[in-house]
Formats: C-alpha cells, structure tokens, sequence
C-alpha cells in the first residue's frame, strides 16, 4: 500500500509539473499570436500609406496580468492538492509505525490495549493475532481511501489538461493559419 501510494504521490506531482508546462505553452502561443498580429500591421503600414494611417489611430493590445506578474506556479486542481498533501503526511506516520522502517525496541502493546477485547478469543495469543490484523485491515482500507483520492484528483487534473490541450490546439491551428497568410503577404511585396 505504501508503495502504491509513493507511485501514485509522483505521478501527481508529474502531473502538477505537466500542468505548468501546458501553461507556459499556451502563453508562448499567446504571445505568438498578439506579435503575429503587430507584424501584419507593420506589413500593412509598408503596403500603402493609407494602412500606416489605419494601424497609427489603432490602439496598443493590452498586456496580460500573466505577462505582467512574471510566471506563477502551475495550480493543481484543489482536490489533487489535498490528496496529495494528505497521502504525504500519512506517509510520514507510516515510516513511523511500520515494522521494517523503525526499531523495534518495544512490542506492540500501544494497539493492543487500545482496542476492545470482548469480541476476540480468550487465548491472549490468538487474541493478539486478531486484533494485529484487525488493525492492519484498518489501515489497508484508510490507504485504499487515500489511493482512492489521489486517483480521483488525478482524473479531475487529467480531465482539465484535456481542455488546455483542446484550447491549445485550435490556438496553434489558428497561428498556423494566421502564419501562412502572413508569409503570402510578406512574398507579394
């Protein structure tokens, strides 16, 4: 479980980092299409004076608050941040508690005391034994709660990167467009 967690961890992190890079990419498109779009007035200025006339009264395109706060971070979904977050202090409490990551200097007697006693056998060996695994099918089935999180989280992100893919992609199929026209014009003068 704890295993399948760290993998799950990572892949979410991979996705948070795959998020800023669509981000980023989209802006770059962003910004390719807004200095397209001043090359085609400068290219309308040097075709006749009457363009030059046009394009001097048109107003400046506004800079975006993206362009002028400098980069931020990618934002994950809220829901794959907090499971994210939780999955890693878990992990914590794990290293903590699990036999093959600490010292076993003490036996067990924190969670045998703690749980009620009247629903096991009497022999205090097999009593042990149920409530070891007792305990240990808690804290499969709170892992699997956890795995469960982070894949929802990661299917809510995924599902978000679609739509930046989506918008991206007709972006880059309009600049293609918009380049194109731009380069027949450049060639005609």
């Amino acid at each position: 479980m704890y295993e399948s967690e760290k993998v799950g961890v990572a892949s979410s992190e991979e996705l948070v980092r795959q998020r800023g890079v669509l981000e980023r990419t989209e802006k770059m498109v962003d910004k390719m299409d807004q200095d397209l779009k001043t090359s085609q007035k400068h290219i309308n200025s040097i075709k006749s004076v009457f363009g030059g006339f046009i394009n001097y009264f048109k107003s400046k395109p506004a800079e975006t608050p993206a362009e002028q706060n400098g980069t931020l971070a990618p934002q994950p979904n809220s829901r794959l941040k907090e499971a994210i977050s939780t999955s890693k202090e878990q992990e914590e409490k794990y290293q903590a508690n699990h036999p093959n990551l600490r010292k076993l200097d003490d036996v067990d007697s924190q969670t045998s005391s703690a749980v009620n006693t009247e629903a096991y056998p009497k022999n205090p060996h097999l009593q042990a034994y149920h409530q070891k695994i007792d305990s240990n099918l808690d804290e499969l089935s709170l892992g699997l709660g956890r795995l469960k999180d982070i894949a929802l989280g990661m299917q809510t992100e995924i599902e978000e990167q679609d739509d930046i893919l989506d918008r991206l992609t007709t972006k880059v199929d309009k600049l293609d467009i918009n380049i194109k026209s731009t380069e027949k014009k450049v060639r005609q003068l």
